[in-house]
């Protein structure tokens, strides 16, 4: 049985879940690393369907937020005061546990981790996998103004993107809209995709796109930014749902 690695619980899981369901196989084993507890990271918990299957077995890893367990984050999501189910009636095998800092060792990957510069404590993950890196960071403000603060965190987040196979990077923001939100904890493509470029990264996906930018408009920047920079990666694209990529 092949486990499953997910990053994060937006809605996405929810489809994820429907697809697992509908498959042949009867039993479903994984881990879930969480990258911060906002509302948009964690929507589709409560929806995912092999959570309610008692032949499951999953693991959920979040890093430390002050004050709160892991499991306390998801109960409060489940409360029956904002959801009918509550994290005690999910059947399958499900624990919650602390991610502390360092690496974590598994069968077929290793992950670790970087705190993101966002608006609460937010991980960066990279994963080592089949000899690949990938690096994992949808909720990441590169900063804009100049300090002694910004460009320690800049030299901290170069070093750990250099040379990755693969980069998942928050641009949720043109550069236009960056200026008026700075300190929103979200960066804009024409910061990143330079960034990218300097640091070789090899494939790199765009991702946590504005509520208010729609698909013509993301399509309309994903050819500009491909006609503009595409040549300098294996693969440059703004991410969409159902996107799969493999031979990176």
């Amino acid at each position: 049985m092949d486990e499953l690695l997910v990053l994060d619980c937006g809605t996405g899981f929810r489809n994820l879940g429907n697809a697992l369901h509908a498959q042949n196989e009867k039993v479903h084993k994984g881990r879930i690393f969480i990258t911060h507890p906002h509302w948009d990271h964690l929507q589709g918990f409560p929806f995912f369907k092999p959570f309610y299957d008692s032949e499951n077995w999953f693991r959920i890893l979040m890093p430390p937020v002050p004050g709160v367990e892991c499991t306390d984050i998801l109960k409060g999501h489940m409360s029956n005061t904002f959801f009918p189910v509550t994290i005690d009636m999910l059947e399958a095998d499900i624990d919650c546990d602390t991610f502390e800092k360092g690496t974590l060792n598994f069968d077929h990957y290793s992950i670790e981790y970087a705190w993101g510069n966002h608006t609460i404590e937010t991980a960066m993950f990279k994963i080592h996998v089949n000899g690949k890196t990938i690096v994992f960071a949808p909720d990441n403000e590169i900063p804009l103004h100049d300090s002694e603060e910004s460009r320690a965190f800049i030299s901290s987040f170069r070093s750990f993107i250099h040379g990755v196979d693969v980069l998942i990077h928050d641009a949720q923001f043109n550069m236009t809209q960056h200026m008026e939100r700075q300190g929103w904890g979200h960066s804009c493509w024409e910061t990143i995709i330079p960034m990218a470029i300097e640091e070789n990264v090899k494939t790199l996906a765009l991702t946590h796109h504005d509520p208010d930018s729609d698909d013509a408009y993301l399509s309309q920047l994903d050819e500009q930014v491909k006609a503009q920079y595409g040549d300098h990666f294996n693969a440059l694209f703004f991410a969409r749902e159902g996107t799969e990529l493999s031979d990176f």
